[in-house]
């Protein structure tokens, strides 16, 4: 494809509903365990379910275990501050009992301990 048609055809797939997902921060509470990736917002009793790139939801799911392995009851909550974007397909199995979908692209913080500027 020579330079010159290029451009037109990058316009016509911007222009055809190729987008970018709108990437934002998110904080709140991240919750793990059998059957549950929960994530809630700060301020807000909405859950969503929480995916992410493998690695970073490595770090939380165990930090997540080892709190519930502290605490002796599952289904701990952490502290969590990550960018990402709510995902826009339909929810499957487990992930339907939750208000939405949001995909974690960089995990900034987590702690097991909660923040009090978060509640």
């Amino acid at each position: 494809m020579k330079l010159s048609n290029t451009i037109p055809f990058i316009t016509l797939l911007l222009m055809s509903g190729c987008s970018v997902p709108n990437k934002q921060q998110y904080e709140g509470y991240f919750t793990y365990g059998s059957e549950v990736s929960d994530f809630r917002s700060c301020g807000t009793n909405e859950i969503f379910w929480l995916n992410g790139e493998h690695k970073q939801m490595e770090v939380i799911e165990q930090a997540a275990i080892e709190k519930a392995i502290k605490v002796g009851e599952p289904y701990q909550e952490i502290y969590v501050l990550f960018s990402g974007f709510a995902e826009n397909r339909k929810p499957v199995g487990f992930e339907e009992e939750t208000n939405g979908l949001i995909y974690m692209t960089k995990l900034i913080k987590s702690s097991s301990q909660p923040t009090e500027s978060c509640k």
